[in-house]
């Protein structure tokens, strides 16, 4: 089966979006901002000569922004991933085509072949248009829902053989 479609800027971004929300690598580093945010509070508490009670009561009221700290990490990546993107992603934009086997997927552009064994695929995720097939905790492929070259019962049938691929 051969499926044709359009990766753009939003598409590559909707896949940074679900890496963070995701993956392993930015649960961690989430979690490395939070503690670096809690030791920096300490660190300003003590250093100004403030009591234990003050201490706990400085790093109760860093609860307070502690989601606004896990939002902000989302926000700089996918920043710079933006501006980033034109530079160093090139090659994952543009007009793919994409054939689908019993052993294999390929996923082909004029810059970029990329050839996935059904069985590396390790995570199966999706939004409303797309599908993000994860071979390791950082490299997803990304893939329209809904080609441009086919009818819509070929669309069910690409949709569910993916998802019979995949085992979902």
């Amino acid at each position: 089966m051969n499926a044709t479609f359009n990766i753009t800027d939003e598409d590559l971004i909707a896949q940074q979006k679900n890496a963070i929300k995701n993956t392993k690598f930015h649960r961690k580093s989430r979690i490395m901002q939070l503690i670096v945010f809690f030791i920096f509070v300490i660190f300003i508490f003590v250093t100004s000569g403030f009591s234990t009670n003050d201490l706990l009561f400085g790093l109760a009221l860093c609860l307070i922004p502690a989601p606004l700290v896990w939002k902000s990490y989302e926000i700089a990546i996918i920043r710079r991933y933006k501006r980033d993107i034109l530079k160093q992603h090139k090659n994952k934009k543009g007009t793919f085509t994409l054939t689908l086997s019993e052993e294999e997927l390929i996923k082909e552009s004029n810059n970029l072949t990329e050839k996935i064994q059904w069985d590396d695929i390790s995570e199966f995720k999706e939004d409303e248009t797309r599908y993000f097939l994860y071979t390791t905790d950082l490299h997803a492929i990304t893939i329209k829902k809904e080609p441009d070259n086919l009818s819509e019962e070929e669309i069910k049938e690409y949709q569910a053989f993916i998802k019979r691929k995949v085992s979902v």
